[in-house]
């Protein structure tokens, strides 16, 4: 079914951008506790897409992957975010709002097909509590 499809892809690109933005954030991030806490969080963007990818491969299709534009996007911006401002607030206040968009697609989404199988529901909703959480732990570094 093409619902499960989409919203199976959105899960995978969601999660991929998460990491992608976490890999290019890690080398300016100086304190010690929110480099582990978004070292954390980038297995858990891993394991998110890891099922996602399982579902869809299960499904005998292909992942659709980020393009290459969205990938350089991502880097470029985390790298001019940074660039002036390293503090852990700041990095944090980044990485909430990545977090939000991720909600924010993945809840659009989910409403567009809410013909989804349980299965496919169950993960964008593990999703999405994995984003929240995120969120309530980075708030201690605002």
């Amino acid at each position: 079914m093409e619902e499960n499809m989409e919203l199976l892809n959105d899960i995978y690109q969601n999660s991929r951008t998460g990491e992608e933005s976490i890999k290019a954030l890690l080398p300016s991030v100086d304190d010690a506790k929110l480099k582990n806490d978004l070292q954390t969080q980038m297995i858990g963007y891993t394991q998110m897409y890891a099922k996602a990818q399982q579902e869809i491969v299960n499904r005998k299709e292909q992942p659709k992957e980020n393009g290459v534009l969205e990938q350089v996007s991502v880097r470029t911006g985390v790298k001019m975010n940074t660039l002036l401002d390293r503090t852990p607030s700041h990095i944090a206040e980044m990485m909430i709002q990545g977090s939000n968009m991720g909600i924010v697609s993945l809840t659009k989404q989910m409403k567009r097909h809410p013909e989804a199988n349980h299965k496919v529901k169950q993960l964008a909703d593990e999703l999405l509590k994995f984003e929240e959480n995120n969120i309530q732990r980075l708030k201690a570094y605002l």
